[in-house]
Protein backbone atom coordinates (compact mmCIF):
# COMPACT_ATOMS: atom_id res chain seq x y z
CA UNK A 1 0.00 0.00 0.00
CA UNK A 2 1.53 3.30 -1.24
CA UNK A 3 1.62 6.19 0.85
CA UNK A 4 -0.96 9.25 0.67
CA UNK A 5 2.18 11.07 -0.54
CA UNK A 6 2.80 8.28 -3.41
CA UNK A 7 -0.66 8.89 -4.28
CA UNK A 8 -0.61 12.19 -4.77
CA UNK A 9 2.12 12.47 -6.71
CA UNK A 10 1.02 9.31 -8.94
CA UNK A 11 -2.40 11.71 -9.67
CA UNK A 12 -0.56 14.52 -10.42
CA UNK A 13 -1.73 16.79 -7.33
CA UNK A 14 1.76 16.98 -6.27
CA UNK A 15 5.58 17.08 -7.64
CA UNK A 16 8.74 15.56 -6.00
CA UNK A 17 9.92 18.82 -5.09
CA UNK A 18 6.49 20.11 -2.93
CA UNK A 19 6.51 16.28 -1.40
CA UNK A 20 10.38 17.09 -0.25
CA UNK A 21 9.72 20.11 1.16
CA UNK A 22 6.66 18.64 3.30
CA UNK A 23 8.84 15.78 4.34
CA UNK A 24 12.03 18.38 5.20
CA UNK A 25 9.25 20.26 7.28
CA UNK A 26 7.86 17.68 9.48
CA UNK A 27 11.44 16.46 10.37
CA UNK A 28 12.56 19.98 11.19
CA UNK A 29 8.82 20.31 13.30
CA UNK A 30 9.95 16.85 15.13
CA UNK A 31 13.07 17.84 15.97
CA UNK A 32 12.21 21.38 17.06
CA UNK A 33 9.68 19.61 19.30
CA UNK A 34 12.38 17.20 20.78
CA UNK A 35 15.03 20.06 21.42
CA UNK A 36 12.91 22.47 23.08
CA UNK A 37 9.96 20.78 23.85
CA UNK A 38 7.09 22.74 23.14
CA UNK A 39 4.35 21.84 21.10
CA UNK A 40 2.99 23.39 18.13
CA UNK A 41 -0.99 23.26 18.34
CA UNK A 42 -2.40 23.12 14.81
CA UNK A 43 -5.68 25.50 13.93
CA UNK A 44 -8.22 23.01 14.31
CA UNK A 45 -7.24 22.29 17.94
CA UNK A 46 -6.91 26.11 18.44
CA UNK A 47 -10.47 25.82 17.38
CA UNK A 48 -12.05 23.63 19.85
CA UNK A 49 -9.73 25.38 22.68
CA UNK A 50 -11.52 28.92 21.24
CA UNK A 51 -15.20 27.01 21.20
CA UNK A 52 -14.67 24.92 24.77
CA UNK A 53 -14.13 28.55 26.34
CA UNK A 54 -16.82 30.23 24.56
CA UNK A 55 -19.33 27.39 25.63
CA UNK A 56 -17.46 27.66 29.45
CA UNK A 57 -18.17 31.05 29.60
CA UNK A 58 -22.02 30.71 28.71
CA UNK A 59 -22.49 28.50 31.14
CA UNK A 60 -21.06 30.37 33.93
CA UNK A 61 -23.19 33.69 32.32
CA UNK A 62 -26.27 31.12 32.76
CA UNK A 63 -25.33 29.74 36.41
CA UNK A 64 -25.03 33.37 37.24
CA UNK A 65 -28.13 34.48 36.04
CA UNK A 66 -29.69 31.36 37.96
CA UNK A 67 -28.37 32.34 40.81
CA UNK A 68 -29.31 36.13 40.57
CA UNK A 69 -32.74 34.59 40.27
CA UNK A 70 -32.29 32.08 42.88
CA UNK A 71 -31.13 35.01 45.25
CA UNK A 72 -34.22 37.42 44.25
CA UNK A 73 -36.79 34.74 44.84
CA UNK A 74 -35.09 34.01 48.32
CA UNK A 75 -35.20 37.92 49.26
CA UNK A 76 -38.95 38.09 48.19
CA UNK A 77 -40.02 35.18 50.56
CA UNK A 78 -37.63 36.78 52.94
CA UNK A 79 -39.34 40.09 52.52
CA UNK A 80 -42.85 38.04 52.83
CA UNK A 81 -41.89 36.39 56.07
CA UNK A 82 -40.64 39.68 57.82
CA UNK A 83 -43.74 41.29 57.04
CA UNK A 84 -46.16 38.58 58.30
CA UNK A 85 -44.14 38.69 61.51
CA UNK A 86 -43.76 42.08 62.42
CA UNK A 87 -46.96 43.64 60.93
CA UNK A 88 -48.81 45.20 63.52
CA UNK A 89 -52.71 43.94 63.74
CA UNK A 90 -54.92 46.46 65.36
CA UNK A 91 -54.30 49.93 64.19
CA UNK A 92 -57.62 50.36 62.48
CA UNK A 93 -59.56 53.68 63.66
CA UNK A 94 -60.89 56.59 62.49
CA UNK A 95 -58.16 58.77 61.22
CA UNK A 96 -56.98 58.83 58.18
CA UNK A 97 -53.16 58.95 57.61
CA UNK A 98 -52.37 60.11 54.42
CA UNK A 99 -48.96 58.67 52.24
CA UNK A 100 -47.68 58.71 48.78
CA UNK A 101 -46.91 55.80 46.95
CA UNK A 102 -46.09 55.75 43.10
CA UNK A 103 -46.56 59.18 42.97
CA UNK A 104 -50.12 59.32 44.46
CA UNK A 105 -51.68 60.18 47.50
CA UNK A 106 -53.21 56.94 49.26
CA UNK A 107 -54.41 57.26 52.95
CA UNK A 108 -55.50 54.66 55.62
CA UNK A 109 -57.50 54.59 58.03
CA UNK A 110 -55.58 53.86 61.80
CA UNK A 111 -56.23 54.75 65.53
CA UNK A 112 -54.73 57.70 67.58
CA UNK A 113 -51.97 55.86 69.14
CA UNK A 114 -50.61 54.03 65.94
CA UNK A 115 -50.69 57.82 64.46
CA UNK A 116 -48.30 59.15 66.92
CA UNK A 117 -46.20 55.97 66.54
CA UNK A 118 -46.11 56.38 62.57
CA UNK A 119 -45.15 60.42 63.53
CA UNK A 120 -42.78 59.58 65.74
CA UNK A 121 -41.17 56.90 63.71
CA UNK A 122 -41.93 53.61 66.26
CA UNK A 123 -43.83 52.79 63.13
CA UNK A 124 -43.47 52.38 59.22
CA UNK A 125 -45.99 51.25 55.96
CA UNK A 126 -44.28 48.79 54.19
CA UNK A 127 -45.89 47.39 50.76
CA UNK A 128 -46.04 44.45 49.47
CA UNK A 129 -48.18 42.91 46.01
CA UNK A 130 -50.31 46.46 46.20
CA UNK A 131 -51.17 45.80 49.86
CA UNK A 132 -49.70 48.32 52.82
CA UNK A 133 -48.72 47.08 56.51
CA UNK A 134 -47.61 48.97 59.02
CA UNK A 135 -44.46 47.28 61.16
CA UNK A 136 -42.34 48.67 63.55
CA UNK A 137 -39.23 50.84 62.84
CA UNK A 138 -36.43 47.70 63.45
CA UNK A 139 -38.10 46.06 61.02
CA UNK A 140 -38.83 48.59 58.72
CA UNK A 141 -35.23 49.06 58.25
CA UNK A 142 -34.26 45.75 58.30
CA UNK A 143 -36.77 44.73 55.16
CA UNK A 144 -35.16 48.52 53.55
CA UNK A 145 -31.53 46.87 53.39
CA UNK A 146 -33.54 44.31 51.61
CA UNK A 147 -35.25 46.01 49.20
CA UNK A 148 -35.65 49.74 49.63
CA UNK A 149 -38.80 49.82 46.97
CA UNK A 150 -40.62 48.08 49.76
CA UNK A 151 -40.46 50.63 52.24
CA UNK A 152 -43.23 53.28 52.12
CA UNK A 153 -43.13 55.96 54.96
CA UNK A 154 -40.88 55.76 57.87
CA UNK A 155 -40.18 59.02 59.65
CA UNK A 156 -37.37 59.78 61.65
CA UNK A 157 -38.06 62.05 64.92
CA UNK A 158 -37.77 65.28 64.81
CA UNK A 159 -36.21 67.08 67.64
CA UNK A 160 -37.88 69.82 68.63
CA UNK A 161 -35.06 71.54 70.53
CA UNK A 162 -33.02 71.12 67.06
CA UNK A 163 -35.18 74.11 65.74
CA UNK A 164 -33.26 76.82 64.27
CA UNK A 165 -33.18 79.96 66.62
CA UNK A 166 -33.54 82.58 63.49
CA UNK A 167 -36.96 81.13 63.12
CA UNK A 168 -39.61 84.10 62.93
CA UNK A 169 -42.52 81.58 63.58
CA UNK A 170 -40.69 80.11 66.91
CA UNK A 171 -42.75 81.73 68.90
CA UNK A 172 -45.85 80.25 67.57
CA UNK A 173 -46.61 77.35 68.89
CA UNK A 174 -48.77 74.64 66.83
CA UNK A 175 -51.49 72.72 68.30
CA UNK A 176 -50.98 68.52 68.82
CA UNK A 177 -54.50 68.24 67.73
CA UNK A 178 -54.31 69.87 64.49
CA UNK A 179 -55.61 67.36 61.39
CA UNK A 180 -55.29 68.06 57.97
Amino acid sequence: MASLQDQLMKSGLINKQKAKQAQTEKRRKAKQKKKKGTVEVSEVQVAINSQKEQLKQQDLDKNRATQEDLDARSAHGKLIQMIAQHCEKNYQGEIDYHFTYDKKVKRIAINDETQKSLINGRLAICVLNEEFYLINKEAAETLAAIDTSVLVALHDKVDVTAIDEDDPYAEFAVPDDLVW
